[in-house]
């Protein structure tokens, strides 16, 4: 079933797409995060292959380079990154909020000693895992996952945090194994969830082959590893309101590209939640049913030993029922992906 929020206005049609995250404690206890603002700037500027402002633990404005359609890279070559994604304990009981730029009180840092996708049928998760052991005793109240921007002037952003409703004892020398899950409905595809892995994984000196796609016309590529994405998002139409699936690689009947396409980041302080929002024009020459939503982007990789470009499939929402679009009307329409 479809999770996906229709948004219906006179001559406006937005799909509005939930993402997940939690943080995933040894034994089993799951626990909901607030993801911060710096993860919709993140994501808004993969997609639009832009370097973006992100805020470092301190509050300061600091520059990512998502330009370089990756994660791991610093601020110059000299200072290239491996992974940079961790997760930190803390012993600090404040609520999170959208606008969160540390922990309230950061304590245990974890190593990252796992990554990896995690398939489902109807959707699609990163688990980013530490095996470790403390070296003193520590009662966790809060949890973050962090990314370390620039290695260099070791600028460190946060991306989720979450409170426990009570704390956690971690006993020193023992070993746990403590993550944290980003989890994707099946309106994102897994192709999209894999690039997104890719790109916290690997070398920057040396691209390697990372895990497979498939592109928009069905054709098998292998996502490159630090630096997948390559821009040119699109947002596509299509008459054909069939549920989608993780492994869908094209709208079902597309109609056509929207014009006039513009993408921003809505930081939501009453609703405490980030939102990447794209949309664009529509008039259509004639009459014709909207049923199916799609984002587009292209995606590096390789075929053989050939570093390819693709276009891929990020992100396809059937409306639960189709919208009759009338000829000569100008129609706003788009996706948001919404990050709560």
């Amino acid at each position: 079933m479809s999770v996906a929020r229709i948004l219906v206005g006179r001559k406006t049609i937005v799909a509005e797409v939930p993402v997940k995250g939690f943080y995933v404690l040894d034994g089993g206890l799951l626990i909901r995060n607030k993801f911060t603002r710096n993860m919709g700037y993140i994501i808004d500027g993969l997609l639009r292959l832009v370097n973006v402002n992100v805020f470092d633990e301190n509050g300061a404005s600091n520059t990512i380079i998502t330009g370089d359609g990756g994660l791991i890279r610093s601020v110059s070559n000299a200072t290239e990154q491996g992974p940079t994604v961790f997760v930190q304990f803390g012993t600090g009981t404040a609520p999170p909020t959208v606008n969160d730029n540390n922990l309230a009180s950061p304590s245990a840092t974890l190593p990252t000693s796992y990554i990896d996708v995690v398939e489902g049928i109807n959707n699609t998760s990163i688990l980013i895992a530490s095996r470790y052991s403390l070296s003193s005793h520590v009662n966790v109240t809060e949890i973050g996952l962090k990314l370390i921007n620039n290695v260099l002037f070791n600028y460190i952003t946060l991306l989720s945090r979450a409170v426990l409703s009570s704390a956690v004892s971690r006993s020193p020398y023992t070993i746990y194994f403590d993550g944290y899950q980003i989890t994707f409905p099946a309106e994102f595809t897994r192709w999209f969830v894999r690039a997104l892995y890719c790109a916290m994984i690997g070398h920057r000196k040396r691209p390697t082959i990372c895990l497979p796609a498939k592109a928009f016309d069905g054709s098998d590529y292998s996502i490159q590893s630090g630096a997948p994405f390559a821009g040119s998002p699109d947002v596509v139409i299509g008459s054909d309101n069939t549920p989608t699936l993780p492994t869908s690689v094209n709208l079902r009947s597309p109609i056509a590209s929207l014009s006039s396409q513009s993408q921003m980041v809505e930081v939501d302080t009453s609703l405490n939640e980030v939102r990447v929002v794209r949309i664009g024009t529509y008039t259509p020459t004639r009459t014709v049913t909207l049923g199916e939503i799609g984002l587009f982007a292209n995606i590096n990789g390789f075929v053989g030993a050939t570093v390819v470009g693709r276009r891929t499939l990020l992100v396809r929402v059937a409306l639960p029922t189709p919208v009759t679009l009338n000829a000569g009307t100008v129609y706003t329409l788009g996706i948001v992906l919404r990050l709560s």
